[in-house]
């Protein structure tokens, strides 16, 4: 196999287990106890989410009902979906952030992001939507 083919195929394959990752957490989304759980085994009260996307909204709209979702940050400050709640940018979210949870729902992007983020969240308030909905505390 020559080079180039090979990583046209390890794309394809990072591709596929990106999005056989994000059905399986739209799933996990979906069941209202277990996003409850999750929220309590984090201490989520109040919490920021990273993303614009169908997940991101996802992850608001069944959420709403357990915590304080305080807005959706996107970093074009729109939303794929119109939601009751604001979609900040980057910079206003810097503005008004006061030591919440941010959960980011890209996986594809979640390095970049994180990196973005730690300009002024600490770390350890920084959630990827994989380790919330799938990792241990």
């Amino acid at each position: 196999m020559e080079r180039v083919e090979r990583q046209i195929l390890e794309e394809y394959v990072k591709e596929y287990h990106i999005a056989s990752a994000s059905y399986e957490m739209m799933g996990l989304m979906l069941n209202d106890m277990y996003l409850r759980e999750r929220f309590q085994l984090f201490h989520i009260e109040n919490v920021y989410i990273y993303g614009g996307t169908h997940m991101g909204v996802q992850l608001y709209r069944m959420g709403r009902n357990h915590v304080n979702i305080k807005g959706i940050i996107d970093k074009a400050g729109k939303s794929v979906i119109k939601v009751p709640i604001s979609v900040l940018p980057l910079d206003t979210f810097q503005k008004q952030y006061q030591n919440e949870k941010v959960i980011v729902t890209s996986i594809r992007f979640f390095q970049e992001i994180k990196q973005d983020l730690q300009m002024f969240v600490g770390p350890e308030n920084i959630l990827g939507i994989g380790e919330f909905l799938m990792g241990v505390v």
